[in-house]
């Protein structure tokens, strides 16, 4: 089974959306190695241009920072979570990617930092996605250089800007150009990359999730308040391109960077949450049990509750949260109906050890927010109620937040966008909303929603020129009767200019 699916129990299958997937014409599908080339690779393309096009969607996804160098050997996670990592996390997502089209790579070094050589057209050719270099030679026609050429003759690089031969946004982070022209501080590393750390199996599709009724899948394109922590070195702040004003320089990806500065900075992480508040009067709550001891579903005071089955012996339930993204922070809020004790405690481990969480009054209800307890859960986690003394709670809600790299979202362009929905199975209806900004200062919010019981697709335009200020993607299942609340799960629509998640 997925790892994204931890915490569906079978009961989830007759009302879920399992494996639900959204994407569009004009973005890439990041969903596995092959939908992403068919996206990037065209019919008709040379060689170059097909691996020109992988070197700066790389770029586009990836922009330098620091993080664990085992970070660099996990394609899917690189893609859809960090997005940020130094050399050898860029150049090891483009060598996966080049290879699956056929192309040899090597694995290069200048001075300590990674490079990688492609061969095609007869002869290799040095590239760099970290700090964006590659120089055209002085043949007719012109192709790009490789480490012999450079080696050979430094002039390649050293004034390939001044006659024309830099790639765009030449060295745009204000790297130097003699990191490049000396040829002593060339080392050929082997084969690409260091395969006895690498694992060749990749796991995929990337982003199953099952969406149970009563919750809301929201990602967005713009940063929020919780980051994962182990992946990024500075705790005060998430991670982000610190030479984001530099951006500007990358002629190839500007126009999708421009709309979503966040400050100065272009390219930063993305915060998502997932809302469940289940309806408790009819069952469908157990969408979501991995398990329950002694529970009874009973009205307090007209209130749909869960509460002691047996009033002598507590009562426990255990909700699954399943997320394909790494989880950041959690919490619940829930209405107590009744007296006793309502104990919570999460686990990141599928249950094998516990973190209690401490419910507080908040107004009419009470509520925990946990952090530390879950993140850096990459397998979702589980969140365990126990009531005594005749307690019961009605209005559960749960919402776990996590972080996404933005640039793997499907993103709308200017013109016409056709979104095609698929999911394994509809056990419900599923709704699907954008939201985004229009304009030349993107001052038009815009919303477009379909909902489906079926694979399907819907068409969404977008005024131009300017690309769009990309906002939020939700997906979302109704509780169903009851007392649950609506689609939305009584979450605010995500406005394009207001505060993030």
């Amino acid at each position: 089974m997925c790892a994204g699916l931890l915490g569906m129990s079978a009961r989830a299958a007759g009302g879920a959306v399992v494996d639900p997937h959204v994407a569009t014409d004009r973005s890439v599908d990041c969903r596995t190695v092959d939908s992403i080339l068919k996206s990037l690779v065209k019919d008709g393309m040379t060689d170059e241009q097909k691996v020109l096009a992988v070197f700066h969607w790389i770029r586009r996804l990836i922009y330098h920072g620091d993080g664990p160098r085992e970070y660099a050997y996990n394609f899917h996670n690189m893609i859809h979570i960090y997005g940020h990592g130094s050399c050898l996390r860029q150049t090891t997502p483009m060598w996966v990617l080049l290879k699956r089209l056929g192309y040899t790579c090597r694995n290069w070094a200048v001075g300590g930092h990674h490079l990688i050589q492609v061969h095609y057209g007869g002869q290799w050719h040095l590239l760099d996605p970290h700090m964006n270099f590659y120089v055209y030679d002085r043949g007719k026609p012109p192709t790009i250089a490789s480490v012999a050429h450079i080696k050979a003759d430094p002039t390649l690089v050293t004034d390939a800007v001044k006659e024309g031969r830099a790639c765009p946004g030449f060295l745009l982070c204000g790297d130097s150009v003699g990191t490049f022209a000396r040829a002593s501080a060339y080392r050929d590393l082997g084969d690409f990359p260091e395969s006895r750390k690498y694992t060749p199996v990749i796991k995929e599709p990337f982003g199953g999730i099952t969406l149970r009724r009563g919750e809301t899948y929201i990602r967005t394109w713009m940063p929020g308040t919780y980051w994962f922590k182990k992946g990024w070195y500075k705790k005060d702040v998430g991670p982000r391109h610190g030479c984001g004003r530099r951006d500007r320089k990358d002629t190839v990806n500007w126009p999708l960077y421009e709309p979503h500065a966040w400050g100065t900075k272009y390219r930063h992480w993305g915060a998502g949450r997932i809302a469940y508040n289940p309806s408790l009067d009819d069952g469908h709550y157990r969408d979501a049990v991995v398990s329950e001891t002694n529970v009874a579903a009973k009205d307090r005071g007209a209130v749909a509750s869960l509460g002691q089955a047996d009033a002598a012996k507590p009562a426990e339930i255990v909700f699954g949260v399943n997320c394909p993204y790494v989880i950041t922070a959690g919490e619940v809020r829930l209405r107590q109906t009744s007296d006793g004790a309502v104990l919570a405690a999460v686990s990141i481990d599928e249950g094998k050890t516990w973190q209690p969480v401490e419910l507080k009054a908040d107004g009419d209800r009470m509520a925990a927010l946990f952090v530390d307890e879950v993140n850096g859960g990459f397998n979702g986690y589980q969140l365990t109620l126990t009531l005594t003394g005749g307690a019961a709670v009605a209005d559960i809600e749960l919402v776990s937040h996590f972080q996404l790299n933005p640039y793997s979202l499907p993103h709308l362009v200017p013109g016409k966008n056709v979104v095609t929905v698929d999911a394994r199975t509809y056990g419900s209806p599923l709704t699907v909303t954008y939201n985004w900004a229009e304009g030349d200062d993107w001052s038009i919010p815009k919303t477009a929603a379909a909902t489906f019981t079926k694979d399907g697709s819907f068409t969404i335009d977008v005024a131009g020129p300017k690309y769009p200020r990309m906002v939020s993607l939700t997906l979302s299942v109704a509780p169903q009767g009851g007392t649950g609340k609506s689609a939305t799960n009584g979450l605010r629509v995500l406005s394009a200019n207001a505060p993030w998640l």
